[in-house]
């Protein structure tokens, strides 16, 4: 009888790391990933503003370089004191 050594290893190691790969663990993963690309785009934004503010570009042009509405444009100004 021989031995087939590749399946012990695989279903050895599916079954170590089945804990890892488990439901909670990928929630945990992917929500955190969400969080950091969601403050990534808010520093992105603010970089944004912050740079037309430098230009003395009005906030119309500044809004839609940032893509979002004038009224967050100046939220956004007001709450990082960019004035």
């Amino acid at each position: 009888m021989q031995l087939d050594y590749n399946k012990f290893i695989i279903n050895a190691e599916i079954e170590e790391f089945s804990e890892i790969f488990s439901e909670p663990f990928y929630q945990g993963f992917i929500k955190g990933f969400y969080q950091g690309v969601k403050e990534e785009r808010e520093r992105r934004t603010i970089e944004v503003i912050s740079n037309c503010l430098a230009l003395d570009l009005s906030l119309d042009v500044t809004a839609s370089i940032a893509n979002i509405s004038v009224e967050e444009v100046q939220q956004r100004i007001k709450e990082n004191h960019l004035n």
